[in-house]
Parts: C-alpha cells; structure tokens; sequence
C-alpha cells in the first residue's frame, strides 16, 4: 500500500467515525477507542497524523 493509499483510507475511515458520532450512533468515549486503534492497527506516525490532520483542517 502506497503512502496516499493509507493517506486515502485513513481520512475515509476517519470521516464515517466523525459521521457516526455526528448522528449519535457512538459516543464521544467510543469514537477515541476507534480513532486510536485505527491510528495504532494502521501504523500510522504521529509525523503522519500531524500532517494529515492539519491539512484536513485547513479546508
């Protein structure tokens, strides 16, 4: 899987989590449990996730 491959699917996967929790369907204590362990069960570094997330943020 390329970098943008696991770019891609992170912030898809991150989207549907923030969608879930927006409708209520998790809460807040169930959306951390999610976010971390995709971050960890990914691999994803904190360099990565400091750059993903800032430019998401950026929009």
């Amino acid at each position: 899987m390329t970098n943008e491959q696991k770019k891609f699917l992170f912030l898809k996967q991150v989207h549907t989590l923030d969608t879930l929790k927006e409708h209520g369907a998790i809460s807040e204590a169930q959306y951390g449990i999610s976010y971390n362990g995709l971050v960890t069960k990914m691999g994803i570094s904190e360099e990565e996730l400091k750059e993903w997330t800032s430019k998401e943020s950026g929009k």
